[in-house]
């Protein structure tokens, strides 16, 4: 696990929004402060499984000096450095989170099939009256 700082602060138009200033692009909104953090955690971890997927290193992190110092990178995300909030979070490595598999579409003629099956079946099922004579 590696450790990484966020600023969490809260939203003009209520709720809460956390930014990782080592992870460019990655932020999190929530109703309060907890959700929030928990968004941007997530965002943080796709992005490490992104880049371990295509060899390259995770971000260094960063000190709250050099944050503060970026003038740039707080007035791009409207971080009011009184109203924050920062914490350390720890970021699993990619490697020692669990794959997740995509659910595999069906092709058209497997969905075909079985509709025709299912077709089948009801009209199997399905009792007629006897025809009046």
């Amino acid at each position: 696990m590696v450790d990484y700082l966020i600023v969490a602060f809260p939203h003009p138009s209520c709720g809460w929004v956390a930014v990782l200033p080592d992870f460019i692009g990655v932020t999190g909104r929530g109703a309060d402060l907890e959700e929030a953090i928990e968004r941007a955690v997530a965002g943080a971890q796709d992005v490490c499984i992104a880049l371990a997927s295509i060899n390259k290193p995770l971000p260094q992190p960063g000190d709250l000096a050099h944050a503060q110092r970026d003038q740039r990178w707080a007035k791009e995300y409207g971080i009011d450095w009184a109203s924050a909030i920062v914490r350390a979070v720890s970021v699993p490595d990619p490697s020692t989170l669990p794959r997740r598999r995509v659910a595999k579409r069906e092709s058209k003629v497997v969905a075909w099939s079985r509709r025709v099956a299912q077709r089948e079946t009801r009209v199997a099922a399905t009792v007629y009256p006897p025809a009046a004579e």
